[in-house]
């Protein structure tokens, strides 16, 4: 006898437990690093407000430059016009980069032992590492 087929309908449980199996991860794996992440985002608050100061704009303002800065998008509304300002901004993006590649990070870790679960479920662990 071969090996019984799957059922939509039982591929789409797996799917989901496997979804919850990964929001759990994430969720577990950022509240584990929610110091450096939450230092990290309020880093980005305050180098918008200093931006804010040195480029004389509002803090609002100055906020709103730095997160859409730290995500790298950069819309181009906004734009550093003294050397201050510059330097403030490239610092922002640095900070950005490593908040959002620790936030990566943390999802990529989530995926993969979510994988590894999924794959111990069915009784295929496959290579381990």
């Amino acid at each position: 006898m071969g090996a019984r087929m799957s059922t939509k309908k039982e591929i789409r449980v797996v799917d989901w437990v496997s979804f919850l199996t990964f929001l759990r991860l994430f969720i577990r794996y950022c509240f584990i690093l929610r110091g450096l992440l939450v230092a990290q985002a309020a880093l980005v608050i305050l180098l918008g407000a200093v931006f804010a100061w040195y480029e004389r704009l509002p803090v609002g303002q100055g906020i709103y430059f730095a997160m859409i800065t730290s995500t790298t998008v950069g819309f181009g509304d906004i734009a550093p016009k003294t050397g201050l300002g510059q330097c403030t901004a490239v610092l922002i993006a640095y900070v950005g980069i490593i908040l959002f590649g620790l936030v990566i990070a943390v999802a990529t870790k989530a995926f993969t032992v979510t994988i590894e679960e999924h794959l111990r479920a069915l009784g295929d662990a496959g290579p381990t590492s």
